[in-house]
């Protein structure tokens, strides 16, 4: 019998990766089984053991598979900060309407993981995901500011908790209306060009000490 190589390996984990994609979308991380991967990419239970130990190992695995690809295609950073806010936003929206790995694993992420303890090391993933998001935004508004793009006076802090929150609403618009992604364009740079004048979102300054002074 020959021996496989490192390519049919792969292979078989890719076929792995694949089938348990469109098993957590169907059914849901916590309801699938090993043996339903195994059907799903047409391959043998034993094949799918031997690459992994258990359903939270592929479903690592898989998430990883997406993260890499999603890094390879995530636009780079443009001189203008606001313009490489507004690409960014742009690119998950539309990857979110390309069928393919990255679009099935973050439904699964969005959509299919469920809320029990069994799933805890998937859900700290999600968990993990939302905070670079987050943080990605904040680098991004400092670097605006540095860059005379948005005023000094911004409450980043703020700033980023609006935009990801707008970001979310996004993909319900998409839901809705998939050819929309050049309104959400629109309204991703409409919410930046309307930063430097929202005084709601501007860092308070201190308190004066009111009080009168003692004769």
């Amino acid at each position: 019998m020959a021996r496989k190589t490192k390519e049919d390996s792969q292979k078989t984990r890719d076929a792995i990766l694949d089938g348990a994609e469109r098993v957590f979308l169907d059914k849901g991380i916590a309801n699938a089984t090993m043996a339903e991967i195994a059907d799903a990419a047409k391959v043998s239970r034993g094949a799918v053991y031997g690459h992994y130990d258990n359903k939270m190992e592929v479903c690592q695995a898989m998430i990883d598979r997406a993260f890499a690809l999603d890094a390879l295609r995530f636009p780079s950073q443009g001189e203008s900060a606001g313009d490489t806010l507004v690409a960014a936003g742009v690119y998950y929206l539309a990857q979110f309407l390309e069928p393919g790995s990255p679009q099935r694993v973050y439904q699964i992420l969005y959509q299919k993981c469920e809320q029990i303890e069994e799933n805890r090391s998937v859900l700290r993933r999600r968990e993990l995901a939302d905070r670079l998001t987050t943080h990605y935004a904040r680098r991004q508004l400092r670097r605006a500011i540095a860059q005379n793009e948005l005023p000094a006076s911004l409450d980043i802090g703020l700033a980023a908790d609006y935009l990801v929150c707008l970001f979310l609403g996004l993909y319900e618009l998409l839901e809705a209306s998939p050819d929309a992604l050049p309104r959400c364009e629109r309204i991703l740079r409409g919410a930046l060009q309307g930063l430097p004048h929202a005084a709601s979102i501007m860092r308070r300054p201190p308190l004066l000490d009111m009080a009168p002074e003692a004769p």
